[in-house]
């Protein structure tokens, strides 16, 4: 190993671990292929060690990866830090805000209000926006890929949270299933439709099923997508229900909520989570204020 490292090819380097494909990083880092291949290897010259192989179109990074990331990931967190101090005694203000949600936030509630808080940011301020399910979000907070997540339930209580804001789940269907009151055991008969495991949806209809001594292994499941969009249009031919979110039905004149006996009404929270150990520079606790601010007088 040199006695130094460059600090860009760390920078490069984060984005390449944290995307696992050279691909998806030229997105981000705007750049070629080619250059970024370059430079990974010459950060591996740097560090004498080897920090990716590939598994078919992935990378996978390498344990001296894993390792590397950790350091190189305070390190870029301190030059957001000292960039944004620097610019607040210049007058110019710049800041950055790595924000990771589930789909329900992302799609419906967060592109308002991070539009709203860019607009009255003085300064420039950019934001990246990960979309995944909860699980997901949850571990990439965890692993300080993002600064603070959006998530439909905690996976378990090592990050802090504050409460987002509250959600209503519906069960909803076919027309074709009828104007009628079904019990609980006959939703277990009809075709459902389901979102896939690490789903904030998911995991509250399980949480409210298994309070009925039921579990999604006793209905009639026949099909799970990554998608509310996907269920939403796929009931429009199929003869069957599932459990939505207000926001993804709300507009929707097709689909009937259908009346269940013995079933309580679903409302699950949403939750702002980050790191308690990690620092976070100040325009993302401005973010973060204007946030849960704004999500409860908006929603």
């Amino acid at each position: 190993m040199r006695g130094d490292i460059d600090l860009r090819l760390l920078e490069i380097f984060c984005c390449v671990y944290e995307k696992r494909s050279l691909t998806e990083a030229t997105k981000c880092l705007h750049t070629s292929q080619s250059t970024l291949s370059f430079h990974i290897k010459n950060l591996e010259n740097q560090v004498g060690q080897k920090l990716f192989y590939r598994k078919g179109r992935s990378l996978v990074p390498t344990t001296i990866a894993d390792r590397l990331y950790d350091y190189a990931k305070e390190l870029m967190d301190f030059k957001l830090r000292l960039i944004e101090d620097i610019g607040r005694f210049s007058g110019k203000r710049r800041g950055m805000l790595r924000i990771g949600a589930s789909t329900i936030p992302a799609n419906h509630i967060l592109p308002e209000l991070l539009g709203e808080f860019m607009n009255s940011f003085n300064g420039d301020f950019q934001i990246d926006l990960i979309v995944g399910d909860s699980a997901s979000i949850f571990r990439q907070v965890q692993e300080g890929k993002l600064d603070i997540g959006i998530v439909g339930y905690l996976a378990d209580k090592s990050l802090d949270f504050l409460t987002f804001y509250e959600d209503r789940i519906w069960a909803v269907g076919n027309p074709e299933l009828g104007d009628k009151t079904y019990t609980v055991d006959e939703l277990k008969e009809l075709p459902l439709l389901i979102r896939e495991k690490g789903s904030g949806t998911r995991s509250v209809v399980e949480e409210v099923l298994r309070r009925r001594g039921l579990s999604i292994k006793q209905m009639n499941v026949i099909a799970t997508l990554e998608s509310n969009e996907a269920i939403r249009k796929m009931l429009r031919y199929v003869n069957g229900y599932s459990f939505l979110s207000n926001f993804v039905v709300r507009d929707d004149d097709f689909l009937i909520k259908l009346k269940v006996s013995g079933l309580e009404p679903i409302v699950r929270k949403f939750f702002l989570i980050k790191d308690r150990n990690r620092p976070l520079s100040k325009t993302v606790h401005e973010a973060i204020d204007f946030l849960i601010l704004r999500a409860k007088t908006l929603f």
